[in-house]
C-alpha cells in the first residue's frame, strides 16, 4: 500500500494543474460560441492551445484532445513512481483496443479507432492477434483476448467479445485494488462495478435477452450481489427503481431509469452515472495528497475532454447550444 508521503510530489504538481482545469463559466463561454471555429479559437487560449495549434483542420480536434490527455498521463508518470495507480485509470484504453482488434479479427476488417492512451501499443495487440510470438503484451491481456475469441467461436455471437473483455477488465482492476489496499480505489471500483451492472441489466432487459446473457455479462467488484440482478431481471423497471432506493444510486435509478423508459434513450442515465463518478472523484479536490488526488485529476481531465468533445461534435453538426447543454456532464472544479 502506498504511503501518503509517496504522493507528496505528484500531489503538488496536481494541485497546480487543477488551477488550469476549465470551470463551468469556461465551458459555457465555449458552448455559447457561434460556431465550431469560434469555439476552437477560445480553446486555443487554454491549456489545449499547444495541441490544437498543430491541427491541419478543425476535424482533427479529437486527436488534439487525445494528445492533451496523453501529455497529462506522461506528466503524472514522470512525477510519481506508483504507475499501477495510473494504470488503474488507463487500463480501460488497453481493453478498448483489445475489443477493436478482436472484432476486426472475427469480421475480417481493418483495425481502426485505436486509443493511444493505454500502456500497450496497439501494434503489439495486433501482432498477438496475428499469432506473432514476439508480441510484447502481459499474460493477463493475452488470456483475455484468447478467451474472447474462444467465446465468439463457441457461440458465433459478437456480443460475447464485449462480455468476456468487460469481465476481464473489471477483474484486472480488482487485482490492482487488492494489491494497493487503497480504500479510495476500492470505493471507486465498487461504484463503477455496481453502476456498470445496473446498466448491463437495463440494456439486456431492453433487448429481451435471457438470464444466461445476464450471467455472462455481469462484472465483479460491486457491492450489489449478482443475485440481486438475477432476481430483478424479470421484474418491472419500477421494481428496480424501488429496490435501488436505499442505495447510493437512488437518484440515478429514479431519474435515469425513468427517463430511459419514457424516451427510449439511455443518454440521461449515462449522464447521471458520469456525474456520480465525477462527484466521487472530486474527493481529490479536498485532500492535500493521496490516491484521491491522482485519480481525481485524471478523472477530471477525462471528463473535461468528454465535455469538449460533446460541444465540438454538436457544433460541427449544427446542433443548438441548448440541446448540447442538456448532454453536458458536471465539471470537476
Amino acid at each position: 500500500m502506498a504511503r501518503d508521503t509517496d504522493f507528496l510530489y505528484v500531489s503538488g504538481r496536481i494541485k497546480y494543474l487543477e488551477t488550469k482545469l476549465l470551470g463551468r463559466n469556461d465551458i459555457e463561454r465555449i458552448l455559447d460560441a457561434p460556431g465550431p471555429e469560434e469555439a476552437l479559437k477560445l480553446l486555443c487560449d487554454t491549456e489545449y492551445g499547444t495541441d490544437l495549434n498543430e491541427m491541419e483542420n478543425m476535424y482533427e480536434f479529437e486527436k488534439a484532445l487525445d494528445n492533451s490527455m496523453l501529455r497529462t498521463i506522461r506528466t503524472l508518470k514522470e512525477s510519481f513512481s506508483n504507475h499501477e495507480l495510473i494504470r488503474f485509470f488507463t487500463l480501460k484504453y488497453d481493453f478498448h483496443n483489445l475489443k477493436v482488434v478482436a472484432k476486426s479479427a472475427i469480421l475480417g476488417t481493418e483495425n481502426g479507432n485505436f486509443s493511444h492512451l493505454g500502456e500497450i501499443p496497439p501494434e503489439e495487440i495486433k501482432k498477438y492477434a496475428q499469432e506473432d510470438a514476439g508480441a510484447e503484451i502481459p499474460e493477463n491481456i493475452k488470456t483475455a483476448y484468447d478467451n474472447a475469441i474462444h467465446a465468439y467461436e463457441s457461440t458465433r455471437d459478437p456480443q460475447q467479445i464485449d462480455f468476456v473483455l468487460d469481465r476481464a477488465f473489471f477483474d484486472s482492476l480488482g487485482e490492482i485494488v487488492a494489491e494497493s489496499r487503497d480504500p479510495f480505489l476500492r470505493d471507486y471500483l465498487t461504484a463503477l462495478s455496481d453502476l456498470t451492472n445496473i446498466k448491463i441489466m437495463m440494456r439486456l432487459k431492453k433487448m429481451d435477452a435471457d438470464i444466461r446473457a445476464l450471467d455472462n455479462a455481469l462484472v465483479n467488484g460491486g457491492r450489489l450481489p449478482k443475485q440481486f440482478f438475477r432476481e430483478k431481471f424479470s421484474e418491472s423497471s419500477q421494481s428496480i427503481i424501488d429496490a435501488l432506493g436505499n442505495t447510493p444510486y437512488k437518484q440515478i435509478a429514479e431519474e435515469g431509469i425513468s427517463q430511459w423508459e419514457s424516451s427510449g434513450s439511455p443518454s440521461v442515465f449515462e449522464k447521471l452515472i458520469d456525474n456520480f463518478m465525477i462527484s466521487l472523484a472530486r474527493r481529490g479536490l479536498y485532500k492535500s495528497f493521496g490516491s484521491e488526488t491522482v485519480i481525481g485529476y485524471l478523472a477530471a481531465r477525462e471528463n473535461e475532454i468528454k465535455l469538449l468533445r460533446i460541444i465540438m461534435v454538436g457544433k460541427i453538426n449544427g446542433i443548438s447550444s441548448d440541446m448540447i447543454r442538456e448532454r453536458l456532464r458536471d465539471v470537476y472544479v
